[in-house]
């Protein structure tokens, strides 16, 4: 798309056209979610996806301050890589806590005078029945193949 094309396309952005906001986002939106793609091997699809769609909000809502300096696919990337760290900020501030206060397991409780009791990695007592009811159901049902299917089931 020659420069003029495009310019014109963004003016009828500005004036509100859906269709030219469908032909924007038609143009752009592939380029634009391949390029935060590639901006990190541990984004997977759904976050380029999401950074992509926070990309293209921004562009609607920040159109009118474009002044054409560049080229529009120039801005729009650099909005989505933006738009990627913030994310990636946000996925490392959740691993460390995401801002919540840690809690020593030795503090006490001020209304009860209780410790915290945290629970246990290990399944709870019922769900671990559950896996041991099921685990002989599927045994019972080995019991009842014939040979040759059982052969290929069991390792």
């Amino acid at each position: 798309m020659g420069f003029e094309a495009e310019t014109e396309l963004l003016a009828r952005c500005r004036r509100g056209e859906a269709a030219a906001w469908d032909e924007l986002f038609d143009r752009h939106y592939a380029a634009a979610g391949r390029f935060i793609f590639q901006l990190g091997h541990d984004f997977t699809q759904e976050d380029a996806e999401e950074i992509c769609q926070e990309a293209f909000l921004s562009v609607i809502n920040n159109l009118d301050s474009f002044q054409g300096g560049s080229q529009f696919q120039t801005w729009l990337f650099r909005i989505a890589a933006n738009k990627a760290r913030d994310f990636r900020e946000k996925q490392h501030a959740a691993k460390r806590g995401g801002g919540q206060v840690p809690l020593s397991l030795q503090a006490e409780d001020s209304e009860t005078g209780l410790t915290l009791d945290p629970p246990s990695p290990s399944p709870a007592p019922d769900a671990d029945l559950l896996n041991v009811e099921r685990a002989e159901l599927v045994r019972e049902a080995l019991d009842q193949i014939g040979e040759p299917c059982r052969e290929i089931i069991e390792p």
